[in-house]
């Protein structure tokens, strides 16, 4: 078994990578999502100098949200940023394995494909994650004023549907929120590669290596299996919001008060 540590490389992890602010997307009542508030991200590991300047001084970053588990925190810790506070949400705490892994994958035992639709699934189902997005929501309704960055691994999956639970309660459009969603396989392309390149020096096949890129790229189909099952077990978006994350009646309409205009 091939060792996999994707994590290497100085050079993969200067940058922020899949950084973007998702304010300015339209909702449905004719307003936007509020630039400056919702910014998302991969890993904040030794992130540059200059990067952590534009952070504090253009977004005025007060408050990191990391949405990995402790394997992961652990061993790549995020950065310390002066004046930032630091939350953990281990949004996979219920989920064995954290997902389908590289390694199972590689053995022959499972497909990336299923894997990612089978991960979208444990995050609506499983109790730990609906706990940490109940946390996560409930943060953001109760401090409006304080610009956030979230983040996990990769800020494609979990990330992932963390933004697609803010312009939803916004009433942004599924529409919109899969157009941001899909915008990851774009903002990962080099550090996907890097990946690649890495792991087919170690001697991975191509049939392997391709494989890894269905993992390391997100698909419309994995967020919709999310939507889909909240409306088979909840009856829709909202319900899910109220009853599958007990957020109170007045969240929707506190949240689009404070984060659109």
């Amino acid at each position: 078994m091939f060792k996999i540590d994707l994590l290497r490389g100085d050079t993969l992890m200067k940058l922020l990578v899949n950084f973007r602010d998702i304010g300015n997307i339209p909702t449905a009542e004719g307003k936007k999502v509020k630039s400056g508030f919702f910014l998302r991200s991969g890993e904040v590991v030794n992130v540059e100098n200059s990067v952590v300047e534009r952070l504090l001084n253009e977004y005025r970053l007060q408050t990191i949200v990391d949405l990995r588990g402790k394997k992961e925190t652990t061993e790549r810790p995020d950065d310390t940023i002066s004046g930032v506070d630091y939350v953990n949400i281990d949004i996979l705490r219920d989920v064995k394995g954290q997902g389908a892994s590289f390694e199972e994958l590689l053995a022959g035992s499972a497909s990336a494909d299923n894997g990612m639709l089978e991960l979208y699934e444990n995050l609506i189902l499983t109790e730990g994650a609906k706990k940490g997005y109940q946390q996560f929501l409930e943060m953001i309704v109760s401090q409006p004023d304080k610009p956030i960055l979230f983040h996990c691994f990769a800020g494609k999956d979990r990330t992932g549907l963390a933004a697609a639970l803010i312009l939803g309660s916004l009433g942004v459009s599924k529409e919109f929120i899969y157009e941001d969603y899909l915008r990851t396989n774009e903002m990962r392309r080099d550090a996907n590669q890097q990946i690649v390149d890495q792991l087919k020096k170690q001697g991975l096949t191509d049939a392997q290596l391709k494989e890894v890129l269905i993992m390391m790229n997100v698909d419309q189909r994995y967020l919709e299996r999310s939507f889909s099952l909240m409306d088979q077990e909840y009856g829709g978006f909202e319900n899910y919001i109220l009853n599958g994350l007990n957020m109170p009646k007045s969240f929707f309409k506190d949240m689009k008060t404070a984060y659109t205009a």
